[in-house]
């Protein structure tokens, strides 16, 4: 169970530092000109980095239990999961929700944006419940999220990259992604 667990952490991470979590934002530059080109601008570079502090606060959260030196058991990882991490991702959730765009394309991209990060905050709370009802069915569950996650992430930056051709957007800078902590030493106390 313990490595089975361990694995499912990992990989959570690991979707949680690639689709997005520790991610520079791509930079674009624009023409002046159509509403699609401005709405992507207010997106990229505006809108999304505005509101990553909550989702950046729960991700540490949750490698705080894998960074060198760490003694939190994995009860107590998993009680501040529960109280600081899920509230904190919910914040960013409802924030994202809030993000109001007119072009069709434009709220067809940030759905996509949408449901990754709303499968990322679901695989968090099957590892808690995981965790804490020592459920391995819940980690597959979890894991499902997670590639459900990669999924739509995917499906984002191809829309974004499509989006930014055809409308003549230029994306400066590489897409980024963050570096995982490599847990598979660690044992859940």
């Amino acid at each position: 169970m313990k490595k089975k667990l361990i694995a499912i952490l990992v990989t959570v991470m690991m979707v949680l530092a690639v689709s997005g979590c520790g991610k520079e934002e791509p930079t674009l530059e624009i023409e002046e000109g159509a509403s699609v080109q401005d709405e992507l601008v207010q997106m990229i570079n505006t809108d999304l980095p505005g509101i990553a502090a909550n989702r950046n606060d729960a991700v540490a959260i949750y490698n705080k239990y894998f960074a060198e030196g760490a003694d939190l058991d994995s009860e107590t990882w998993r009680a501040q999961l529960e109280d600081e991490a899920l509230a904190k991702y919910d914040t960013y959730l409802a924030d994202l929700d809030n993000l109001m765009y007119t072009n069709s394309e434009v709220v067809n991209l940030k759905s996509l944006f949408v449901k990754a990060a709303n499968s990322q905050r679901e695989a968090i709370s099957f590892v808690v419940d995981a965790v804490k009802e020592m459920d391995t069915s819940k980690l597959d569950q979890a894991q499902q999220s997670i590639n459900d996650s990669k999924t739509y992430m995917s499906m984002y930056e191809d829309e974004l990259k499509n989006l930014c051709a055809k409308y003549n957007v230029n994306i400066v800078g590489d897409f980024q992604s963050g570096t995982a902590t490599d847990a598979s030493g660690t044992d859940a106390e």
